[in-house]
């Protein structure tokens, strides 16, 4: 009986221009709303989680939105707040 092979996945996040945040297609994609004190902090949780493809963050309320949607399930919208950006996680596996 042989074993499944192994993946190293890596990934890359990309990040919308300021003013904008994700509008899901359904509201079940909100995986969690939390506090982050930094962009990179609130990236870093949307990458810890299996689940999370893309996240938002505000850098003057510091909210930060992860969510299982890609950006094929939801849109990039613009907003009054440019404290307001989108990323995305996109994951590629190597062997």
């Amino acid at each position: 009986m042989s074993s499944p092979a192994q993946a190293i996945y890596s990934s890359t996040l990309s990040l919308s221009l300021q003013g904008h945040e994700f509008q899901p297609q359904y509201d079940v994609q909100l995986i969690f709303h939390e506090t982050a004190q930094s962009l990179l902090l609130c990236s870093a949780a949307c990458n810890q989680n299996p689940s999370c493809r893309t996240f938002d963050y505000d850098s003057s309320s510091h909210r930060c939105r992860l969510l299982e949607a890609d950006l094929t399930n939801g849109a990039i919208i613009a907003v009054a707040s440019q404290t307001s950006i989108v990323g995305s996680v996109i994951l590629s596996a190597s062997l």
